[in-house]
Order: C-alpha cells, then sequence, then structure tokens
C-alpha cells in the first residue's frame, strides 16, 4: 500500500509540472543576400505585446504560449514585414524558416521626409 500511494504522488506531482504551454521557434533569413541570417530582426505575435529578437544565427525563441492561431510579424529595417499564420498546440514546439525580401523606398518618399524634417528643423529655430 505504501508503494501505491507513493506511485500515485508521483504521477500526480508529473502532471502537475507537465507542460501546458506551447513554443514558436524560427530563423529569419535574408533573401537578397544567399539567405544569410538576419540579426536582431524582430518577430512579434500581432494584437499582443509578446516579442522577440533574432540572435546572431537568425534564431529566435516565443515561449509559454497557450493554444491557438496566432499571427507573427517578422520585421527587419529596411526589409518588407511578413504575417505568418501559426497554430500552436501545447506541449509541442513549432519551427518556422522564413526570408525577408528588401524593401524598396521610392525618391518621392524620401524627398517627402525631408521635406518634413526641413519644415521641422525651420520651426525649431524660430
Amino acid at each position: 500500500m505504501k508503494h501505491l500511494i507513493t506511485l500515485f504522488i508521483l504521477l500526480f506531482t508529473s502532471f502537475c509540472f507537465s507542460q501546458h504551454a506551447g513554443l514558436i521557434t524560427g530563423k529569419l533569413l535574408d533573401k537578397e543576400f544567399n539567405n544569410n541570417p538576419l540579426v536582431f530582426a524582430d518577430v512579434t505575435i500581432k494584437g499582443t505585446s509578446i516579442k522577440s529578437s533574432t540572435d546572431q544565427t537568425g534564431l529566435f525563441f516565443i515561449e509559454n504560449l497557450e493554444d491557438g492561431d496566432y499571427t507573427l510579424v517578422c520585421s527587419f529595417v529596411g526589409y518588407e514585414t511578413k504575417e505568418l499564420k501559426v497554430k500552436v498546440v501545447s506541449g509541442t514546439s513549432k519551427f518556422i524558416k522564413t526570408s525577408l525580401s528588401a524593401s524598396t523606398v521610392s525618391l518621392l518618399d524620401l524627398t517627402s521626409v525631408a521635406n518634413i524634417s526641413e519644415k521641422t528643423n525651420k520651426t525649431e529655430l524660430n
């Protein structure tokens, strides 16, 4: 009887500490430069404050997610932002591998930014 109670306690504690959260891992690559890793790119979950950054190898981790469907937003300065749909299941890890393309900026956009900053500088001087 003593062994049965000990076995029950061990099984009960293992269920209590079992993982009830999912994990998203992934790698962001640079589509323009032979799929080199994008270092310090941002990965966020749309509609939440959960975010992560890639390391020197382009890897990111987002832990402790409840079951459900999420939208990952991958962004990096000078690159197009990409949104990916991900389904998270507790106790499992979902691996995402994607690449971002460089974004293009028209000369009109640059001149409008330059004009705005020029007007701001003039008003600060006055």
